[in-house]
């Protein structure tokens, strides 16, 4: 982890995926928005996450990881999330047996 993270630090990343916005006001718009809104994900998920990773690492324990890696704003719904979700505690399913 980095040792002086802060929110805006991604944008000194490498980042290869972003599309390109032509309208940097909209943008700063929708980031000041979106930072008014709580969190997401919060500390403490953060902290078991990593120390349940940590196990993974160690072979204590094993990583099920799925879904789409860059899946458009068309396709969000709540059926594909249902289906998405759905599909990951079959495959939990398979694997516990």
């Amino acid at each position: 982890m980095a040792e002086n993270w802060k929110p805006e630090s991604w944008r000194a990343k490498p980042a290869k995926h972003l599309p390109a916005y032509p309208d940097e006001a909209a943008l700063a718009a929708v980031e000041a928005r979106l930072r008014s809104y709580p969190p997401l994900v919060f500390a403490g998920e953060a902290r078991k996450l990593k120390a349940d990773l940590a196990e993974v690492c160690e072979g204590r324990a094993f990583l099920l990881q799925g879904g789409d890696c860059a899946e458009s704003f068309a396709e969000f719904s709540a059926d594909n999330i249902r289906d998405t979700f759905r599909v990951l505690l079959q495959m939990a399913v398979v694997l516990t047996f």
